[in-house]
């Protein structure tokens, strides 16, 4: 048996062999530059259009259960007596072998002038769904691992899925050269209850980032240097990345998240506010003699919604 699988089995017995577990689901974007809301609710509405984004992932091709991710958000910029405000809507679906996780949150965010740049707080709330396909786990007999089907009552035997609140916190703060945020995911730790005897909860993930702008010289390109890190202060995962811009138009780059992969991304901007990138993960441990690695699609559409009427369009509000 391949040695990842050894693993994997070794954790699925781990955790689900005790009452109350603490499990991580973190989704893992290559390309985060793009979609900061994904993990920091205070970094929505940054423009002063709305945003509609999606993003979709395929991790470790060619390994059975890798993970497969899709993220949507629509966010957007306003004012209530002359202070400023973001509001969003996120959505994201997620499969690991035989667990799923979906949400749905809402995000708010209050911004304002700070020095020479804008400070930004935000906050999501909404609900998380963790399931779990009982019925089609596989343990083979002669493994250390081996329990019999229905021997151990910590081990659902058929489809389980729980539901509960989520918080999150963020702050973010940007000016024309750089920027910097922090933010925590699942600050409630909510608790996803399965059974009368079988539930786990969600741990607080932590995330720092930051980019800078630096435009060379009688130039069209910038260099874009940024950095994310996620903690929960018991593990770390690190991504460098250094992209270079031509007309804040066209851009590719390279990327290291450390210990597990090189990326290599890419993308562009296209006419009336559509914007298009790509990336690849390859990796640079053992996994490399098992999959083709990851491939991550995101696509980002910028656009205005007037609720002003046209002067002298229309006779009849029946036509409006």
């Amino acid at each position: 048996m391949f040695p990842v699988k050894k693993l994997c089995l070794a954790v699925l017995c781990g955790v689900l062999s005790l009452g109350t577990t603490n499990a991580q689901f973190v989704s893992q974007y290559s390309q985060y530059m793009f979609a900061k809301g994904s993990f920091n609710p205070a970094a929505i509405a940054e423009g002063d259009m709305m945003r509609l984004t999606g993003l979709h992932r395929q991790q470790w091709i060619g390994m059975p259960g890798a993970p497969v991710d899709t993220y949507f958000n629509l966010s957007m910029p306003f004012t209530i007596n002359k202070k400023s405000f973001g509001a969003g809507l996120a959505f994201d679906n997620e499969k690991m072998g035989l667990f799923t996780k979906q949400f749905v949150v809402l995000q708010g965010a209050y911004k304002t002038k700070l020095g020479d740049g804008l400070l930004s707080l935000g906050a999501n709330i909404g609900a998380i769904s963790v399931g779990f396909q009982g019925d089609s786990a596989y343990i083979p007999t002669g493994n250390d691992y081996h329990v019999a089907p229905g021997s151990d009552s910590q081990i659902p035997t058929s489809q389980v899925s729980g539901m509960a609140l989520d918080l999150s916190l963020g702050a973010y703060y940007s000016t024309e050269k750089w920027y910097a945020g922090l933010s925590v995911l699942d600050v409630n730790q909510p608790t996803i209850r399965w059974s009368d005897s079988q539930e786990s909860y969600i741990g607080r993930m932590f995330y720092l980032t930051g980019g800078y702008n630096l435009a060379l010289p009688n130039t069209n390109f910038t260099i874009k240097p940024s950095l994310l890190v996620k903690t929960n202060f018991v593990n770390y995962q690190t991504d460098m990345d250094l992209l270079l811009d031509y007309k804040d138009k066209f851009w590719g780059g390279l990327a290291y998240r450390f210990n597990e992969s090189l990326i290599f991304m890419g993308g562009v901007k296209l006419a009336n506010g559509l914007t298009i990138g790509y990336s690849f993960d390859l990796p640079v441990t053992n996994l490399i003699s098992s999959t083709y690695g990851s491939h991550e699609l995101f696509v980002t559409y910028d656009f205005n919604i007037s609720l002003e009427k046209k002067k002298n369009k229309y006779k009849s509000v029946r036509i409006l």
